[in-house]
């Protein structure tokens, strides 16, 4: 008897699967071999790909992989609402200034060392048609997703890139309490 409740139980949840993966409708990409469900992603398979194969390795977690990562954070937590409300240009976040403007960001104290996976990736960016702020958040996404352990992380694009760098101060040092990360942002963590 509880093997034909447990039976029922899987047939439901296995057609249950079924009609929501009908439900998804998925486009074919211009190359033949993927598919997605915003067909403006399409061009993000040939990014994957040269990534993984020329970048990464074949798809390994290497120190490129981890500087990729590195360089999405640095990227985007350089940005500060609380200096924007008192007049002052407070960096645009994720926006690819870090690349953009290397020879000021990447001299910032925080950011030492980027300016090695900054000049690794700038063929790549030069290669394909995505704005460099969207390209160091996929090649971060991709870069992580090598790792074991590691979560799958999710990579939008449609950002638009700096138009002039980030003020030096908003990337935290390794030592900064978690107010000291966040008060930039306008928040304390103990509230």
């Amino acid at each position: 008897m509880a093997f034909k409740s447990l039976l029922s139980i899987v047939s439901v949840v296995a057609a249950l699967q079924g009609a929501n993966a009908a439900l998804t409708r998925r486009v074919a990409c211009p190359d033949g071999k993927n598919t997605a469900t915003n067909a403006a992603c399409c061009q993000l398979f040939a990014v994957r790909d040269d990534l993984q194969e020329n970048l990464f390795h074949g798809g390994l977690c290497t120190a490129e992989a981890h500087e990729s990562l590195r360089l999405t954070f640095h990227d985007a937590i350089a940005i500060s609402p609380a200096m924007e409300a008192q007049g002052k240009f407070g960096g645009g976040g994720a926006d690819g200034s870090i690349a953009i403007f290397p020879e000021i960001e990447t001299n910032f104290h925080p950011n030492i060392g980027l300016d090695e996976i900054v000049e690794l990736q700038k063929p790549f960016v030069a290669r394909h048609n995505l704005s460099v702020a969207d390209f160091i958040q996929f090649a971060g996404a991709i870069g992580a997703s090598n790792c074991a352990g590691a979560p799958q992380l999710a990579a939008f694009v449609g950002r638009k890139d700096a138009t002039q760098p980030a003020p030096d101060g908003l990337v935290p040092e390794p030592f900064h309490t978690p107010d000291q990360i966040f008060e930039p942002l306008g928040h304390s963590v103990l509230r």
